[in-house]
C-alpha cells in the first residue's frame, strides 16, 4: 500500500510558524527581564489610568447635564488632570525602559550574530556572498528592533486595554457592547489574509535589499578596477535596477498596507456609527444617561484603536518573519570546522604529518582535489609544495590550519591529529602568510597587533624591523599610528607583504605557513620580502607554497603536487637530476 500522507494544514503551519518567532523574539529580552517587567507594571498601570478616564469623563458630564453641579464638574476635571501627569510619567518610564531594552537586545543579537559568522569555516563563505550577510547584520536586525520597540510590547499594551474596555462596556450596556463587537470577526478575517500577504512581500522586499547591499559592496570594493575599465556607468545602472526592484516591491507593500488600514478603519466605523445609532435610541428611552453614553463612546474608541494597532502589529509581525526566520537560519548554521568536546593540548607543536589525506571541496565533491597525500615535516625542516595551478598545494595548506577538514586521513600537529585540539590553539602555533595579504582599514600598529595584541612599541619596531618593513613604517605620515585605508590601499604590493610577515613574527608560532607569491613584485621588493622570508623561517617548522628558486633550494623537501597527488618528492638537486615535472618547472623559471 502506498504511504499517502495529508499535506499540512496552511494555516496550521502559518500559526505555528508565528508562535515559534514570537517565542524567540521573546528569548532574546530574557536577560532583561527585570527591566521589562518594570516597563511592563508601568504599562499596566498606564492602561489601567486609561481605562478609568472615559468612566470619570462620563461621571463630569452627568455632573453637568444631569446633576447641574459645579462643584461635582470641577472634582472630576481635576481628578482628570491628576490622571493625565501620572499616565505621562508612567508613559516617559515605559518608553524609556522599552526603547533601551530593545537597543541592548538588537546590540547582543548582532554581536551574537557576528561572533556566530566569525566561527564559520571558508567552505560557508564560498557559498554566500559577504554583502548578503552585512545585510542580514544591518536591515534585517533593524527590521526586527522595529518589531521589538513597537510591535510585542504594544500587542501586550493594546490587548490588556481592550480586554479592560470590553469589561466595562458589558458592565455599562451587554446590548450595546454586542453591537459594538459586530466588526471585530471581519476584521479578524482581513489581518489573517493581507498577513500572509505582508510576510510575503516583506521577505522579496528583504532578499532585493540584501542584493543592492551586495552590489553596492561590490562596486566601492572594487572601485580601482570599476574606475580602471572605465565602468562606473554600468555599476550604476547594476545597483540602480537592485535599488529599483526594492521600491516596486516597497510600493507594493504600501498599497498592500493602505488597502488593509482602509478595510480596517471602514469596518471600525461602521461599528462606531451603528454604536451610536444604537446608544441614541437607548439615550431617548432612558436606558442610559449622557455620561454612560459618553463614557461607553469613549470605550468604544479605545477598544477601536486597540483592535487597530493589534491588526498593525500582526501584519508587522508577519512582515518581519522573513528577516527573523532569516537570522535564525543563520544562527543555526553549525560550522563545518569546530572545537571537539574534549580537546587535547598541544605541547611544543613543531612537526606535522599528513597521512593518507584525501579532500574534495563541497561544491565539486567528485573531483578530489587531494588524494592519498602523505608527507611529514620534523621540527625545523621546510617542506616547498611546488606545482602547476590547481595542483592541491593551497588545499593542503589550508587542511593544516583546517580551513577544512579532509574525507578521508589525519592532518597532524605536534603528533596530535588537528580534529582533537582547539582551533584557537591550534592557530595560534601556526603562523599563515596568504598570498593575497590582507590588511585591515586601521594603524599600522592595529594591524601589526593581530599577531600580538599586547605588544609593546618596542616589539613592533623590533618585529617591523625584523620583517624589512621598519624603513617605510617610519617613513609613513605618521609612522606606526598611519591608517593604512581599506585593506592596507595606502601600501605597495611588497610593503603589505613584509607588513603580513612582521605580523606573524609577533605571533611567534612554532610553524609557519607560506605562500610566497613575490612572482608580481619588483627586483627590490622581492629581494626584501626575500630577507623578510629568511627571518622568518629561522628556527621554524615550514611549509611553504614555493614561487622563489632560493627557498626552494633551501628546503628540507620538495614536494611536487600534480591533479591531488604527490608524483615527485625529494631535494632540489635530487629532482633536478631527474628528468620529470619538477625539472620542466624549474625550466619555465619556477613560474607555477
Amino acid at each position: 500500500m502506498n504511504d499517502r500522507r495529508t499535506p499540512p494544514d496552511p494555516a496550521a503551519t502559518d500559526q505555528a510558524s508565528a508562535r515559534t518567532e514570537f517565542r524567540w523574539l521573546a528569548g532574546l529580552a530574557a536577560p532583561y527581564r527585570g527591566r521589562l517587567a518594570i516597563a511592563f507594571l508601568s504599562m499596566l498601570l498606564t492602561g489601567a489610568a486609561g481605562l478609568v478616564v472615559p468612566r470619570f469623563a462620563g461621571q463630569a458630564v452627568d455632573a453637568v447635564l444631569v446633576e447641574r453641579s459645579v462643584a461635582g464638574l470641577r472634582l472630576w476635571i481635576l481628578t482628570l488632570v491628576g490622571l493625565y501627569v501620572a499616565v505621562a510619567v508612567l508613559d516617559y518610564l515605559e518608553a524609556y525602559l522599552l526603547r533601551s531594552t530593545a537597543a541592548r537586545v538588537l546590540r547582543d543579537l548582532r554581536q551574537r550574530l557576528h561572533t556566530h559568522l566569525l566561527s564559520l569555516s571558508p567552505a560557508f563563505y564560498e557559498r554566500e556572498r559577504v554583502g548578503e550577510l552585512v545585510s542580514r547584520l544591518s536591515a534585517d536586525i533593524g527590521t526586527i528592533g522595529e518589531v521589538l520597540t513597537g510591535s510585542i510590547v504594544g500587542a501586550a499594551q493594546q490587548g490588556f486595554v481592550l480586554a479592560g474596555a470590553l469589561v466595562l462596556m458589558v458592565w455599562i450596556h451587554p446590548l450595546l457592547t454586542g453591537v459594538m463587537l459586530l466588526a471585530i470577526p471581519p476584521i479578524a478575517v482581513a489581518a489573517v489574509l493581507f498577513g500572509t500577504r505582508f510576510a510575503r512581500l516583506s521577505k522579496e522586499r528583504q532578499d532585493l535589499v540584501a542584493q543592492s547591499t551586495v552590489a553596492a559592496e561590490e562596486s566601492l570594493a572594487g572601485i580601482r578596477t570599476v574606475q580602471a575599465f572605465g565602468r562606473e556607468a554600468l555599476e550604476r545602472e547594476r545597483y540602480g535596477r537592485s535599488i529599483d526592484a526594492v521600491l516596486a516591491l516597497s510600493l507594493r507593500l504600501a498599497h498592500l498596507w493602505g488597502a488593509y488600514q482602509a478595510l480596517v478603519s471602514m469596518l471600525a466605523f461602521t461599528a462606531v456609527t451603528l454604536v451610536i445609532w444604537y446608544g441614541a435610541s437607548l439615550l431617548l428611552a432612558d436606558e442610559l444617561t449622557p455620561g454612560e453614553l459618553t463614557s461607553f463612546m469613549l470605550y468604544t474608541g479605545s477598544a477601536g484603536a486597540a483592535i487597530a494597532s493589534l491588526t498593525h502589529v500582526w501584519g508587522s509581525l508577519k512582515g518581519a518573519a522573513g528577516s527573523t526566520r532569516r537570522v535564525r537560519d543563520l544562527l543555526a548554521t553549525a560550522p563545518l570546522v569546530a572545537d571537539p568536546p574534549a580537546p587535547r593540548a598541544l605541547v611544543a607543536p613543531r612537526s606535522f604529518a599528513f597521512e593518507g589525506v584525501s579532500f574534495a571541496y563541497a561544491s565539486n565533491p567528485d573531483t578530489l582535489a587531494l588524494d592519498s597525500v602523505s608527507l611529514r615535516a620534523a621540527p625545523g625542516d621546510v617542506i616547498a609544495l611546488v606545482g602547476p595551478s590547481g595542483g592541491g598545494k593551497t588545499t593542503l595548506a589550508s587542511l593544516l590550519v583546517r580551513f577544512y577538514d579532509p574525507q578521508r586521513g589525519s592532518v597532524r600537529v605536534g603528533g596530535v591529529d588537528v580534529r582533537e585540539v582547539r582551533l584557537a590553539d591550534l592557530r595560534a602555533a601556526i603562523g599563515y602568510v596568504t598570498q593575497d595579504v590582507f590588511l585591515f582599514g586601521g594603524t599600522v600598529a592595529e594591524n601589526l597587533r593581530y599577531g600580538k595584541p599586547d605588544a609593546t612599541p618596542d616589539e613592533l619596531r623590533a618585529a617591523a624591523e625584523a620583517a624589512h618593513a621598519l624603513a617605510f613604517v617610519e617613513a609613513l605620515p605618521d609612522g606606526f599610528e598611519t591608517v593604512l585605508g581599506e585593506r592596507g590601499v595606502r601600501l605597495s604590493a611588497g610593503q603589505r607583504q613584509r607588513l603580513a610577515i612582521a605580523r606573524v613574527i609577533l605571533e611567534n608560532p612554532g610553524i609557519v605557513v607560506l605562500d610566497e607569491a613575490t612572482s608580481a613584485l619588483d627586483a627590490e621588493s622581492e629581494h626584501a620580502v626575500g630577507q623578510a622570508f629568511e627571518r622568518l623561517l629561522e628556527g621554524r617548522t615550514t611549509l611553504v607554497i614555493a614561487h622563489r628558486l632560493a627557498t626552494v633550494r633551501r628546503a628540507t623537501a620538495v614536494v611536487v603536487l600534480d591533479a591531488g597527488r604527490i608524483v615527485e618528492q625529494g631535494t632540489h638537486d635530487e629532482l633536478l637530476a631527474t628528468n620529470g615535472t619538477y625539472r620542466r618547472l624549474c625550466a619555465l623559471q619556477m613560474l607555477v
